[in-house]
């Protein structure tokens, strides 16, 4: 079954969460292996209660042995989630943190985050914030997962 068929139903916020969990998954693999290492700081970015572990485990490697690329997947995410760049932005900032997460920012990440932020039609003054400054990422990335949780949160209620 395709990954986004089974996800159809979910919430903008879920489709938001689950399109990170698989752009991460295959962020990880562009560099020839998805380490323990890398599999951690995602579920750190990424706040959730400890009975949403597996579930987050679980996305993460479908995302991972999906034969589709890494543009396929944007692709899907920029449809289902293009009204909010929010989202969009957020995305973006997750997979750069990640990229640079195992201390080896290849090439090959390097690529696939810029063919992302192409295909969400992100400007480049968007990514100069992001890209621009690593003493300000994890600032940038801390206000974009309050602001998104926040959201998430007041929806929810």
């Amino acid at each position: 079954m395709d990954i986004w068929e089974k996800y159809k139903s979910e919430s903008h916020q879920t489709l938001c969460i689950i399109g990170i969990l698989i752009l991460s998954a295959k962020l990880c693999k562009a560099d020839g292996h998805f380490s323990q290492h890398e599999k951690d700081e995602i579920l750190k970015i990424l706040p959730h209660d400890k009975n949403q572990k597996k579930t987050i485990e679980n996305i993460l490697e479908e995302g991972a042995v999906d034969k589709n690329d890494i543009s396929f997947h944007a692709k899907v995410i920029y449809k289902k989630l293009s009204h909010n760049k929010e989202f969009l932005e957020f995305i973006l900032a997750v997979l750069y943190r990640l990229g640079h997460s195992d201390h080896v920012y290849s090439e090959e990440e390097d690529k696939d985050i810029k063919k992302v932020a192409e295909i969400f039609e992100v400007k480049k003054s968007v990514l100069d914030n992001i890209f621009g400054s690593t003493n300000n990422l994890g600032l940038i990335i801390l206000g974009k997962i309050k602001n998104l949780t926040g959201k998430i949160n007041a929806k929810s209620r």
